[in-house]
């Protein structure tokens, strides 16, 4: 074979391979780079300042979810929760006539989750108590928190029960029977029922979160009548479709947080650890002022690329009770707040996977992107404080202790800028 011929073939299928091996940007492994490491400027911390101060009272009216219990460690005290219902009727009203017999009655409440957590197949005893209120529970009012609900001496249920699965199931006494057997309208029904309170017995150290979405979050009241044997049922409504409200006591007696005992208003500096607390518990209050001043005075011109702000959880604190994530809210001048909106709504979820707040069990910290944050306090030189609070703080139990300003580990905001 002849050279040219042997080189022509060559040629062409030299010409071809750039074709078959064209690359093309894709985002594999991006979820395995830092954001900080991705911009080239000057790399700086933030000195804080942090302190941790009481949550105010929250509106625990129109949510879907309800905490019930008490629990307490040598962190935060004792913490004791209860819940309101309603019970509602069907809309065509209530018709238990005298020639139906009651069988029984069973409230179901479909758990969402327990705290503190224990290994699933770990059976969880609880002392619940279920009261009836002494006024109605009307479906116009407004509660916050620290608002508790007087009861009548009217029980319908006090006892031990097992939980096993993602439900609990009372069988409630006789009591609620002359309450159920009533031949009224929707309306009218209000009147008889009133409410009903929801607990557990004092030192039960669990707090259990209801789900009110749930369907089979109900009351069930099972009868047959005279005429007819097979057993039929009756269900009255304690979910989504009712009012509800919850009570949230604190008691901080002997602990670091015992300022708050005293003082409702006061605040405890968060060098050494800082306090965050569900259910009308506590909050940390994070102030830069001093640092915006000087550095808005040093570098004027300056554009912030990221920012992180890192909690770390103190090693003193079990993984088992860390709250699923934590948001962080910017307050106004007008004394409004609202959440820090690069810290909750990520973009970009190969990038900034693991920023949002979200906890991080073999890091043991969470972490927060605040880049527009920082540069919008850069931008105005003014700082009216940032807030940090446990995600469904009404409906969650967990808590954390973050380390402070001053430990080896601390609370800090890293940031790269260029100017």
């Amino acid at each position: 074979m002849s050279l040219k011929k042997l080189f022509v073939p060559l040629l062409l299928t030299l010409l071809l391979l750039p074709c078959a091996c064209t690359e093309e940007e894709t985002t594999i492994g991006m979820d395995l780079q830092d954001p900080y490491t991705l911009y080239q400027g000057t790399r700086d911390s933030i000195p804080l300042t942090v302190y941790t101060v009481l949550d105010d009272s929250l509106s625990t009216v129109g949510y879907a979810a309800g905490v019930f219990g008490d629990y307490s460690d040598n962190n935060f005290g004792s913490m004791k929760a209860i819940v309101y219902s309603q019970i509602v009727a069907p809309s065509e009203g209530v018709r238990i006539t005298d020639d139906v017999i009651i069988d029984s009655v069973v409230m179901t409440l479909v758990v969402d989750t327990l705290y503190p957590v224990l290994p699933d197949s770990t059976p969880r005893s609880l002392h619940v108590i279920v009261n009836q209120l002494a006024d109605v529970l009307k479906p116009d009012s407004s509660f916050i928190s620290t608002k508790q609900l007087a009861e009548s001496d009217l029980c319908f249920f006090d006892g031990e029960v097992t939980y096993l699965a993602d439900s609990i199931r009372l069988r409630m006494n006789e009591n609620i029977y002359s309450v159920l057997r009533q031949s009224c309208t929707y309306d009218e029904f209000f009147n008889y029922s009133k409410g009903i309170a929801i607990k557990l017995a004092d030192n039960s150290q669990t707090a259990v979160t209801v789900d009110y979405s749930a369907s089979n979050t109900r009351l069930t009241l099972y009868y047959h009548t005279i005429n007819i044997d097979s057993t039929l049922q009756f269900v009255f409504t304690i979910n989504s479709g009712a009012q509800h409200a919850m009570y949230y006591e604190h008691d901080y007696s002997g602990t670091p947080l015992a300022p708050f005992a005293v003082n409702r208003k006061d605040s405890i500096v968060g060098t050494d650890k800082i306090y965050l607390e569900p259910l009308g518990g506590t909050r940390a209050r994070i102030n830069m002022q001093p640092f915006i001043t000087s550095f808005r005075t040093a570098h004027p011109y300056a554009v912030v690329h990221y920012a992180e702000l890192i909690l770390p959880v103190n090693t003193s604190v079990s993984d088992t009770s860390a709250p699923v994530r934590i948001l962080a809210l910017k307050n106004h001048a007008d004394g409004t707040s609202a959440y820090v909106t690069d810290a909750n709504v990520m973009t970009n979820s190969y990038t900034y996977s693991g920023f949002d707040g979200y906890y991080n069990r073999e890091k043991k910290q969470y972490r927060l992107r605040v880049t527009h944050h920082l540069q919008e306090l850069l931008r105005t030189g003014k700082d009216y404080g940032t807030e940090l609070i446990i995600d469904s703080r009404r409906s969650s139990a967990f808590r954390t202790v973050i380390n402070g300003t001053e430990t080896t580990n601390p609370i800090r905001i890293n940031f790269v800028y260029s100017e």
